[in-house]
This record gives structure tokens, C-alpha cells and sequence, in this order.
């Protein structure tokens, strides 16, 4: 019988205890469609019939471009912060194991507000470069601990934002986004959550 599927552009999410990975999922229509149009290699709908899912890192994003000559128009690491912007609002958030959908443009309108309040928490804060390759061990290690402190200051900034149409008293699982338009067949949560570890197994 047939598995259920996402039927446009989505964020599948792996939550547990505050961490999480983040995949982008186009589905078979949509490679169709790019393909056709000339945006994207005829390999990606042989190689992927059911649609793929890239995680949201700049290897992967970076990785499909190659192998496919397509590239995803959108910042892996503004997705991330976007995402965790999001997460951080709901309900013991750090508590949360699960995982699930976002529809594409449900994540991606918060990007812009994100970007904004990471970049005015930047200019109060002299921005750290990476360590040249000149640097000692130990200066090393310290410019790589100012970086790690740097992180956490713009993770504390996405964790107190508050997200509009996010309520703080309900889980992730729980947030009323967008419905998801999915093909006809069995739900399947669990059956896409195998699918993507396969295919992450495979890189």
C-alpha cells in the first residue's frame, strides 16, 4: 500500500532534548517541475521517485548542487537559526523529543526578523574571524573558545526571540502551522524518519 508523502516543499525535523536536524524535502512533482523548466539535472527525478530530502548543512546543500546542477536557493544556516528561533519559543522545548513537518514557507517567513536580530547582536559585539593558519596551538585553541562563546551569545539572542504565531504553551509537535497538502496513503512519520536515515546512511 502506499505511503503517504509530503505533496510540497517541507522541513522534516528530528528533535531531541533541545538538539535537532533539520532536512529540506522536495517531492517528486516538484523535481518534475524544475527539471522541465531547465533548473535541475534529469538525474534527480531518476535518482529520487519519491522525492529527497538534503539536510540543512552547507556539505549537503553544497553536495546536491554538484551532483545535480541545482542550487537550493536558500542559506542552510538560516534555516537552522530560523528553525531553532522557532523551537526555542515552544513548550519545554529542551525537553521535546519528536520528530515532524514545517511546511516550507511557514519556516522560511521568519528568516528575515532572525537574520535582523542576529546581525544587531553582532554590531554590539566585535565580530570574531577565523584563526589564521599562522597562530600557535594555544592561540588557536583560545580563538576557537572565543568563537564557541561567540555562538552561544547569538544562540541566547534566537532563544529569547519571540516568534509571531509560535504559542509558548504548546509543544513543537503541537504549533498549529500551515496544513500540509500529502499524497494519498498510509501516515507515515515513522516510515519517512527510516527513509531519511537510509539515505543518510548512503552518503
Amino acid at each position: 500500500m502506499a505511503i503517504e508523502t509530503p505533496n510540497e516543499n517541507v522541513y522534516y525535523y528530528e528533535c531531541s532534548n533541545g538538539r535537532f536536524r533539520l532536512s529540506y524535502f522536495i517531492p517528486p512533482g516538484q523535481l518534475k517541475k524544475l527539471s522541465k523548466q531547465g533548473h535541475i539535472s534529469p538525474k534527480a527525478v531518476e535518482d529520487f521517485p519519491d522525492g529527497v530530502d538534503i539536510g540543512c548543512i552547507e556539505a549537503d546543500f553544497v553536495e546536491f548542487e554538484k551532483s545535480y546542477d541545482y542550487k537550493i536557493p536558500l542559506d542552510p544556516k538560516a534555516l537552522h537559526n530560523a528553525f531553532l528561533a522557532i523551537l526555542s519559543s515552544t513548550h519545554k522545548w529542551k525537553e521535546f523529543r519528536g520528530t515532524g513537518f514545517i511546511p516550507a514557507a511557514d519556516l522560511e517567513r521568519h528568516i528575515k526578523k532572525v537574520d535582523g536580530a542576529l546581525l544587531r547582536a553582532k554590531k554590539t559585539k566585535r565580530e570574531i574571524k577565523p584563526p589564521p593558519d599562522q597562530l600557535s596551538l594555544k592561540q588557536l585553541h583560545q580563538k576557537r573558545r572565543q568563537q564557541a562563546d561567540q555562538q552561544k551569545r547569538m544562540d541566547k539572542v534566537l532563544h529569547q526571540l519571540k516568534m509571531k504565531g509560535i504559542d509558548s504553551k504548546k509543544s513543537i509537535a503541537e504549533q498549529s502551522f500551515s496544513e500540509i497538502k500529502m499524497t494519498k496513503g498510509m501516515r507515515a512519520g515513522d516510515v519517512f524518519f527510516r527513509l531519511h536515515q537510509k539515505h543518510r546512511k548512503e552518503k
